[in-house]
């Protein structure tokens, strides 16, 4: 028998309007057509499901208005691989 395809997790991309000033830079850069610009010019997704969480656009936004994160599921992965977390690193420590 054939195995069944593993649905793949879908990343989260949050695009801030009001942070975004159109340049068009985060659509440009995606590989795989994830993006594209309305009739103003602002970024949308506009197909989640070729995305592979690469980060580009969110690298290269000067404005940081768009973020790529990776669902919970991922994120524990990572984890158990013995890789740092945020918590162990102290970013929100204030120390």
């Amino acid at each position: 028998m054939p195995e069944a395809k593993k649905k793949k997790e879908l990343p989260q991309i949050d695009i801030y309007k009001a942070w975004c000033k159109a340049c068009g830079i985060c659509v440009a850069f995606c590989p795989t057509g994830v993006l594209a610009s309305d009739e103003a010019g602002y970024p949308y997704v506009k197909d989640i499901e070729k995305c592979i969480n690469c980060g580009w656009c969110e690298l290269r936004c000067p404005d940081f208005a768009i973020t790529v994160e990776q669902k919970k599921k991922e994120k524990k992965k990572v984890e158990e691989k013995g890789e740092e977390t945020e918590s162990e690193r102290g970013i929100a420590s204030g120390q």
